[in-house]
């Protein structure tokens, strides 16, 4: 049998006239077990099923990296500096996120609906342009920790594309929460960001 693919990739439109912003989004931390490229799936009772035939386009920390970070410049309109290597004179953003979980859960027969259960955290860390003689200032932003946990329902938990889509709209949450420090840190405020703390 033919496998299946899956990706978490959004539908991306271009960005338009010059980009506001620099990020840099870093390689994705995910427990050994989670990044496989075969779709892995949990029961409420602990145990695991590796969907061999079900699987990801790539390992899942380099979907949930792909996926964030061009989310990340689409509702930032940024460009991210880590994958295209462009040197710039503004401020740039850098990106570390680390998940402790991305799980797709699925309960047992005639109980509640699946989930997908995130436990995720972030740190911002502005990296001021080099400053000469003639234009030293004090930095104006600060480094910003955040972190969140949160369950996604799986329409049906029977459907591996209900999965997907709700492990999309997991991905979703946690970039709209990492745009949101980041407007935060750019503003010097303290995010509120639904289901996180921020330090």
């Amino acid at each position: 049998m033919n496998p299946n693919y899956y990706t978490l990739a959004p539908k991306v439109i271009p960005i338009q006239g010059t980009p506001l912003r620099i990020i840099e989004v870093l390689p994705v931390g995910l427990p050994d077990r989670l990044d496989r490229v075969s779709i892995m799936v949990n029961t409420d009772q602990g145990q695991s099923n590796i969907l061999d035939n079900n699987r990801w386009t790539s390992t899942l920390s380099t979907e949930l990296h792909d996926s964030l970070s061009a989310s990340l410049q689409q509702q930032l309109n940024a460009v991210d500096r880590y994958t295209s290597g462009i040197s710039t004179t503004n401020t740039v953003y850098r990106i570390a996120i680390d998940f402790s979980r991305f799980d797709i859960v699925k309960p047992i027969p005639n109980h509640r609906n699946g989930s997908v259960e995130v436990a995720v955290s972030w740190m911002i860390k502005p990296i001021e342009p080099l400053q000469t003689s003639t234009t030293s200032k004090q930095p104006t932003h600060r480094l910003l920790n955040c972190r969140m946990s949160f369950s996604q329902e799986v329409a049906n938990s029977d459907s591996v594309t209900d999965m997907v889509n709700a492990s999309k709209l997991a991905v979703n949450q946690v970039t709209t929460g990492v745009s949101d420090a980041v407007f935060a840190v750019e503003k010097g405020t303290t995010p509120r960001v639904n289901h996180a703390v921020c330090s």
